[in-house]
């Protein structure tokens, strides 16, 4: 590893700044992890966006319905593929104790930066603090490598900012995504702020976080890749101006985001997102599987491809 546990706190707070992306898994026509496509995907966010970092096989990698094998070589193939030239942190929560265990332990041991892991969900009893915290500290005390904590109601159980203060205190809990409500946010950044790295999810909030409440990195999912290209990285351009103190030109970079933002959500397919995603971003270039996705979700039809397509050569990005 580049660091020690002791100073896993220091060094992610050094070093995990700007933009990350969270990656998809574009898949065969037998459904089979396309790995070439992804090692492209890898190479296209290190060499075409210049990202920071790669938030890897989270939700929006469909994880979920995945085995332990498929993940663990996911993670394998972009600590290969990115080669140092972004950060990588590999997405090892399970509801499994042991495997989540398993593939922090995995994930360190080939030299991923970071992991990430959310509550585990319950069920038949209510979830309490404690519960969700001595899993964290299960985890945080058999390994070295910095642990980024994901909050999200999705999971069935929303973190409360003391709780993820207490969580944070552990010694290689390293930062902290919120996705919740803006109260909480804001008050997980206080009580968390001095510990860790705070991050949300949303690039729209990302302007007001870097330039006036000091967030330094946004580790989000689709976004840094589907509102940029390689011909137009707008994101990565006020990302830069706002962090010289260049507000109002990163204001203005900021503001022509808004008709690529309005188009992705015109034809965004609320119950196909993770379609949606995959063929936008094929149409930019990337490897996007034709939009393939595994059950239980479904796939885009053509006539939502299409409008997927023409909605991106409406915009700048092509």
């Amino acid at each position: 590893m580049k660091y020690t546990k002791a100073d896993a706190k220091k060094y992610a707070k050094a070093n995990m700044r700007g933009v990350w992306g969270g990656s998809l898994t574009p898949f065969t026509p037998k459904y089979a992890i396309d790995e070439e496509g992804f090692r492209h995907n890898i190479r296209y966010c290190i060499d075409g966006l210049q990202l920071g970092g790669m938030y890897v096989n989270a939700l929006q990698g469909e994880s979920l319905y995945q085995t332990i094998a498929e993940r663990k070589r996911i993670f394998k193939l972009a600590v290969e593929e990115s080669k140092g030239g972004m950060a990588i942190l590999a997405y090892t929560s399970d509801n499994a104790l042991e495997n989540c265990l398993d593939m922090t332990r995995y994930a360190e041991e080939i030299g991923a930066d970071y992991v990430g892991i959310v509550n585990p969900k319950f069920y038949l009893v209510p979830m309490t603090d404690e519960g969700v915290f001595q899993y964290f500290q299960y985890i945080a005390d058999r390994v070295n490598i910095g642990i980024f904590v994901l909050n999200q109601l999705e999971h069935g159980y929303l973190m409360s900012p003391e709780l993820l203060s207490r969580i944070s205190d552990l010694e290689n809990v390293v930062g902290v995504k919120n996705i919740g409500p803006a109260p909480d946010i804001l008050r997980s950044r206080i009580l968390c702020g001095d510990k860790v790295v705070v991050s949300d999810s949303s690039e729209s909030n990302w302007f007001m976080n870097l330039s006036v409440r000091g967030q330094e990195a946004m580790i989000a999912d689709p976004d840094p890749y589907c509102l940029q290209s390689r011909k137009l990285r707008l994101v990565k351009e006020y990302t830069d101006l706002a962090m010289k103190g260049e507000i109002a030109k990163a204001w203005e970079a900021y503001k022509r985001l808004e008709p690529i933002r309005r188009a992705l959500n015109m034809v965004m397919v609320r119950t196909k997102s993770h379609a949606t995603y995959k063929y936008w971003t094929q149409c930019l270039g990337m490897a996007g599987g034709d939009g393939r996705v595994r059950l239980p979700h479904v796939e885009l039809t053509d006539a939502e491809k299409r409008a997927i397509k023409a909605a991106v050569e409406s915009t700048e990005l092509v």
